[in-house]
């Protein structure tokens, strides 16, 4: 067996850290420490949710739980939403992580925010759905039939875990100080079968990135629960 590497799994919108359990389990068989946080207000802490939560919050907190569990060379791993907060914390503590992966998600950039980056058709529909939750805006989760998963049990399952998310992390542009990755390894694994159409066109402007190690798979967006043997392969082949 390979060394043991450290993994640390952040979930993507609505989900929390049960939505890694499938991979986590794979990865722990390997002999791996492999582990998922949840954000604050979202999943398994849906209740802490309050108006104050964006992805300044999500970035703090997760800066927090690597400095005190003092957790160096981690492979740092964000399932869609989850990839701008792992980017974001490469962007200002890169000493901690090994390898940077994002699996289906949006290459962040400096000054934008999510709704100014996926396609204004998608934002408008998001839009109408706002709801006030604890005095905070959120996104209410999509129906069933969006998760892009073909188990019906597994999607049922799946929907019936997931909690509001924050408008906020929509809205804030976010602020990176250095080009995403920050100098560190990167790996892209793109969900392929079928495509993710809030995704649209990222997949090709990752393949342009000579820096980005890029993978795709044939699994939907929520790879991570309906494809776990395949994210795991890719994240034990990841090289550091």
């Amino acid at each position: 067996m390979s060394e043991s590497r450290t993994y640390v799994c952040l979930p993507g919108a609505w989900m929390g850290a049960w939505s890694w359990k499938f991979v986590i389990e794979r990865l722990a068989a390997a002999g791996h420490d492999a582990r998922a946080l949840p954000f604050r207000g979202i999943g398994e802490r849906a209740a802490e949710l309050s108006p104050e939560l964006d992805n300044d919050v999500f970035l703090a907190d997760t800066i927090a739980t690597l400095e005190k569990e003092d957790l160096r060379d981690i492979v740092l791993v964000g399932h869609s939403f989850g990839s701008l907060i792992a980017t974001l914390v490469t962007d200002r503590i890169p000493d901690r992580i090994g390898h940077l992966v994002i699996v289906d998600g949006g290459i962040a950039t400096d000054g934008q925010s999510i709704f100014g980056r996926i396609p204004p058709e998608i934002v408008a529909k998001r839009k109408k759905l706002i709801k006030v939750v604890n005095d905070t805006e959120v996104l209410p989760f999509a129906p069933v039939g969006s998760l892009i998963i073909d188990d019906p049990e597994l999607a049922v399952w799946t929907h019936s875990h997931l909690t509001p998310h924050p408008v906020a992390c929509y809205t804030k542009p976010i602020t990176l100080h250095h080009p995403a990755g920050n100098g560190r390894p990167m790996t892209y694994i793109a969900c392929t079968k079928p495509r993710y159409p809030v995704s649209a066109g990222m997949h090709e402007k990752v393949q342009a990135m000579p820096h980005v190690r890029y993978r795709s798979i044939e699994a939907g967006h929520n790879c991570i629960l309906s494809a776990p043997d395949l994210v795991a392969a890719e994240l034990l082949a990841v090289p550091l």
